[in-house]
């Protein structure tokens, strides 16, 4: 497994990604304006961990030219300089950021210029009202171009470049070998195993194939949501939900698995719960079909939701899925409902070419035979690709008996 080269993932983002998605989106410029203390998130995705005085990122495009430009205090244009993601750096020292400014936007003179405001997307809100005041003494009438960055900000970061596509495949890959080697009789035994043992003995399967872990958790018994394991004892009978992801290179997987630990004498599962597995799977079989260019969010949730509900079953009260990345929960699409206090506009933003997502509609019922609520536990990581996703490794198709 080779090492991830995270600046030159930045750079082809930047030089190659951006200026075909400000096209794409027929937007002339993209204006990031931060300072310290308010620091807007996308600052990192220029390889900048830090910034004091206000400084202005802009990127633009005219006609065939593409520009990158940087404007910052005297003392923060050294690290800017060697992320090496800009043309020009612009020093200023008692005259301040403004004049700088005015200058390069009336050079550019763009029609629209995008600015990291947005209702839904954190990391595309980035821009306080203080700045957003003082852009307004800068640029005047300009201001009335503004036009939020969000979609041009989950474009850029949602589609992932091919070095970044097969770290992921690493992490997803290596989180299906652990998940598979933990749920067997050898590592699962009743009467002594402990949620918290099971997570202990994947993350040192983890250490020992050089990945982390972006997050872990163990359930037996009632659903109780993103928990922690804890040491209730796992037993005969007990149906183990796993939540689990592997990183590597930063780069995080988010993988679920369903598993029956056998009582004495049974040779398979229960009926109704294999019944429910096997409804989780086809309601995630829809979901991915769906997951094409073109489409959107909500139309992968709609499919998933369709499934489920055909079979017999309630809608769950999530969404059906999420892009992963550098975080488990990554900037892009949401494969979600129309929901829009939850979820806002995010569920409408379009599938494209190389994004990758997490795809998890679950059932939550109480069945006759338990005397709580169970929610089942299938997640799959794919690929989209131009004419639909495909998962990456080997996804689960029936439920795993521990015997």
């Amino acid at each position: 497994m080779k090492p991830v080269d995270h600046a030159a993932i930045r750079r082809d983002r930047i030089n190659t990604l951006l200026p075909r998605i400000l096209a794409e989106q027929k937007t002339d410029a993209w204006l990031t304006f931060t300072r310290e203390n308010t620091q807007d998130p996308i600052l990192k995705i220029f390889g900048l961990d830090h910034i004091v005085a206000r400084g202005a990122f802009l990127f633009a495009r005219r006609g065939a030219t593409f520009r990158k430009l940087a404007i910052a205090a005297s003392y923060d244009v050294d690290p800017i300089i060697k992320t090496g993601l800009f043309d020009e750096v612009i020093p200023y020292r008692q005259e301040g950021v403004k004049p700088h400014l005015r200058q390069a936007i009336d050079a550019i003179d763009p029609k629209t210029i995008a600015v990291n405001m947005s209702r839904d997307v954190t990391i595309a809100d980035g821009l306080t009202a203080g700045l957003r005041g003082y852009l307004e003494e800068t640029l005047g009438e300009r201001t009335k171009s503004f036009v939020p960055a969000e979609r041009i900000i989950v474009s850029m970061l949602a589609r992932k470049l091919p070095a970044e596509i097969e770290a992921l495949e690493i992490a997803v890959k290596t989180s299906q070998q652990i998940l598979a080697a933990a749920l067997t009789p050898a590592k699962v035994r009743p009467g002594v195993t402990t949620e918290r043992s099971l997570a202990d003995i994947m993350a040192a399967h983890a250490k020992e194939l050089r990945c982390g872990v972006a997050f872990e958790s163990v359930v037996v018994g009632p659903q109780r949501g993103h928990s922690e394991p804890t040491d209730r004892v796992i037993a005969h009978g007990d149906i183990i939900r796993i939540d689990w992801g592997a990183t590597y290179e930063g780069y995080c997987a988010d993988i679920q698995r369903m598993a029956y630990v056998a009582k004495p004498g049974e040779t398979a599962a229960p009926a109704w719960l294999t019944r429910l597995f096997d409804a989780t799977l086809k309601a995630n079989r829809a979901a991915v079909a769906a997951l094409k260019p073109g489409n959107r969010g909500v139309d992968v949730d709609t499919a998933a939701r369709r499934s489920l509900v055909a079979d017999g079953f309630a809608e769950y009260p999530h969404g059906t899925g999420h892009a992963i990345g550098l975080k488990v929960h990554d900037v892009g699409p949401l494969l979600g409902p129309d929901w829009r206090e939850r979820y806002g506009d995010q569920v409408f933003f379009a599938i494209e070419p190389d994004q990758v997502f997490a795809v998890e509609p679950l059932i939550y019922v109480k069945p006759d035979a338990l005397d709580y609520e169970l929610n089942t536990s299938l997640e799959e990581d794919v690929v989209v690709g131009p004419d639909g996703a495909r998962y990456i490794g080997t996804p689960q198709t029936e439920l795993i008996l521990i015997r």
